[in-house]
């Protein structure tokens, strides 16, 4: 009896434990306010695409079923007792426990972050980086729950824009080691590093993955081997200048806890040079703070709902736009889109395009439409979880693909993709002319508009 009881006080203690990390919450991030805009609480960024909140902590609740928790310490317990090799570092087990439980639930956008994965995690969602310079993301490909990361998107200021690194190439090993199963966190740690030391990358190219591996059987393709200097990128939050025709130009490239203001300055400088039309790039914006893409929304549209959020078993809430604009109701609008436009990017892309507001341009955006809530975690490691889903304005949820397959915004005007002949080398010079010829035709379809409008 006694021994019975002790195991039920070691896993109450447990549950306690683990309860209380999971629930734990980091408050408001990064000096958000809680009487922001519309009382949302901040939302953070990352290096992959994403749109993110951060919640208080909850109450730890009752425990119902010890069970589970008890198998979980008598195994750890084994482990650390009998394993044939000493456990140096018992904190792994715990971490490989946590990683389990979530690659259960088969979300390929929840995980687990160490403490250092959430301290670079943080760092990135300021626009400060050490490394390639990419946006990664995890995809499913069966539904056996296996998965891969891959390129979405190359950062212009970084170093993979220098080399033949493209978006859609599968990332199979980091260094020579094999990274089939890791979480987009796990991969891209050990991508990071210092500035000026290398990184060698082996991708996957032109082929589509099965569950037979990295390399298996059942993959098409060609294998990319790749050498990356990394180095320290500071990606610039906007760009503005004046085009041709009197046209305003701005470039929001990350939506982080100063995207609105930031934006909101640059506007008003141009709008002092009397613009006769805006053009509003959305190009490579991975997304971020829901909270900025809301303000965002603020300076375009009066008093408009820009995005319903729905909770599980939850009706979906509308949030609104506050009263007043920066942008004249009269002044046209054309935003320009890319497959590496994403979660943030899209909120303000769909609204503006449901409502009226703005033509799109480009290439269907990401779609992705799933919520994360960051919870820090009492050893200042986090866990990211996914809790709601975002719809547009008319209630349409961009993960759902279209009859020809694809998923996320359709633009009004289709401008086609960059590609690459078989032998040819991707380059930064190429990619940047490609961008400004996506200028140039959304400029072209915003003199279409005025010259329509008389």
């Amino acid at each position: 009896m006694e021994h019975k009881s002790y195991r039920i006080w070691l896993a109450v203690v447990i549950l306690v434990l683990m309860v209380g990390s999971f629930v734990a919450g980091a408050g408001v991030m990064y000096g958000v306010s809680q009487d922001s805009v519309l009382g949302l609480t901040a939302r953070v960024a990352q290096m992959g695409p994403g749109v993110f909140e951060v919640e208080e902590a909850e109450d730890i609740p009752s425990a119902t079923d010890l069970q589970p928790l008890a198998t979980f310490w008598q195994v750890r317990d084994r482990i650390l007792h009998d394993f044939v090799y000493p456990v140096e570092d018992s904190t792994k087990l715990t971490y490989g426990a946590i990683r389990g439980m979530l690659a259960a639930l088969e979300d390929p956008y929840t995980r687990f972050m160490t403490p250092q994965e959430y301290k670079e995690f943080q760092a990135e969602a300021e626009g400060h980086f050490e490394g390639i310079g990419a946006y990664l993301e995890q995809h499913s490909i069966d539904e056996l729950g296996h998965f891969e990361v891959v390129i979405v998107s190359i950062i212009p200021e970084g170093p993979a824009a220098e080399v033949d690194l493209r978006p859609g190439d599968v990332i199979v090993k980091v260094d020579d080691k094999a990274v089939r199963g890791m979480t987009v966190d796990r991969v891209a740690n050990l991508i990071r590093g210092p500035e000026g030391t290398e990184v060698k990358l082996t991708l996957l190219r032109g082929g589509h993955g099965g569950p037979e591996g990295v390399v298996g059987l059942e993959r098409q393709g060609k294998l990319v081997d790749l050498t990356i200097v990394r180095a320290a990128v500071d990606i610039p939050i906007i760009e503005t200048k004046i085009l041709d025709d009197d046209i305003g130009y701005v470039w929001l490239r990350l939506f982080h806890k100063q995207a609105g203001s930031k934006l909101q300055a640059g506007l008003e400088e141009l709008l002092d040079k009397h613009i006769r039309g805006l053009v509003l790039d959305l190009s490579i914006n991975g997304g971020g703070l829901l909270e900025q893409a809301i303000s965002v929304c603020n300076l375009f549209l009066d008093k408009q709902t820009v995005v319903y959020v729905q909770e599980r078993n939850g009706e979906p809430q509308p949030y609104q736009t506050m009263p007043g604009t920066v942008i004249p109701e009269d002044l046209p609008i054309v935003i320009l889109i890319d497959g590496g436009s994403a979660s943030a990017s899209e909120i303000v892309a769909a609204a503006l395009q449901d409502i009226g507001r703005a033509k799109i341009v480009g290439q269907n955006s990401f779609g992705k439409s799933k919520v994360q809530t960051v919870m820090a975690l009492n050893d200042q490691s986090a866990l990211v979880l996914s809790t709601a889903l975002y719809l547009t304005p008319n209630k349409r949820d961009l993960s759902q693909e279209f009859e020809d397959g694809k998923r996320g915004i359709k633009p009004d005007v289709v401008f086609p993709p960059l590609e690459f002949a078989a032998d040819e080398q991707r380059s930064r010079e190429k990619w940047e002319q490609y961008h400004q010829q996506q200028v140039e035709k959304a400029a072209a379809v915003l003199r279409g508009s005025l010259a329509a409008a008389g």
